[in-house]
């Protein structure tokens, strides 16, 4: 394809910039799932250490329990 824009046809042109548009289109989307990918991944890992945080609570409340109970 040559490089000079006036050798290409006016149908040609539309095309390479209809193209051109839709490349911009998709890397903007896979730039918004890239960082909603950032954002899930956060928020996943801030959960499973609230849920480590919880779960050690409850087994050191669950060994409180069980030496009060034992020693009743």
């Amino acid at each position: 394809m040559p490089n000079n824009p006036s050798s290409i046809s006016a149908s040609t042109q539309h095309k390479m910039i209809d193209m051109q548009c839709e490349i911009q289109k998709l890397e903007a989307d896979l730039e918004y799932h890239e960082q909603k990918i950032r954002l899930t991944t956060n928020e996943l890992e801030q959960k499973h250490v609230t849920l480590s945080n919880l779960l050690r609570r409850a087994e050191r409340l669950r060994q409180f329990r069980d030496r009060r109970t034992n020693n009743d």
